[in-house]
């Protein structure tokens, strides 16, 4: 399985990219104080949380037309579907024509993460375990260098 890569834009090419770039070229220099000027509502409207994680753009360059041309851009270079064959094994990575495994390194034991046709996760998670007894030997001591020392 391979990307469609073909239908890609250059991104700095788009309507999008460049919609961000004025707005970037008008918002740039403008201080914090400013924003916070224009809209006293900003320190609750730019913020949000998702379960644990509090969210602030409130203190950055970032108004709410920021956040939807870079949802716009994001639509433009089509980042979902992206994201997606991503975490469906196909071969994104078009310099090596392979599926990037980095996904697989946070699936837990027993999930399934389908790569030409085989499931990966339990080889992964076999070298994670290959590791894990590498790095708990060298801590222990079990393992030392050439000179018989500890590895620090």
């Amino acid at each position: 399985m391979t990307a469609d890569t073909q239908q890609i834009p250059e991104i700095a090419a788009t309507p999008a990219w460049q919609a961000l770039q004025r707005h970037h070229d008008e918002i740039g220099q403008k201080h914090l104080r400013e924003f916070f000027a224009e809209d006293p509502e900003r320190g609750t409207q730019l913020a949000l949380t998702v379960g644990d994680l509090y969210i602030d753009y409130s203190k950055h360059r970032v108004t709410r037309e920021t956040l939807q041309l870079l949802i716009d851009l994001a639509r433009t270079a089509r980042l979902e579907q992206h994201r997606d064959a991503m975490f469906s094994g196909v071969h994104i990575n078009t310099s090596e024509n392979r599926a990037v495994l980095h996904t697989a390194l946070r699936l837990p034991r027993g999930a399934e993460l389908m790569v030409d046709g085989q499931n990966v996760v339990e080889d992964v998670h076999a070298v994670l375990d290959r590791m894990g007894d590498f790095t708990d030997r060298l801590r222990s001591g079990e393992w030392t260098g050439a000179t018989g020392e500890r590895i620090t």
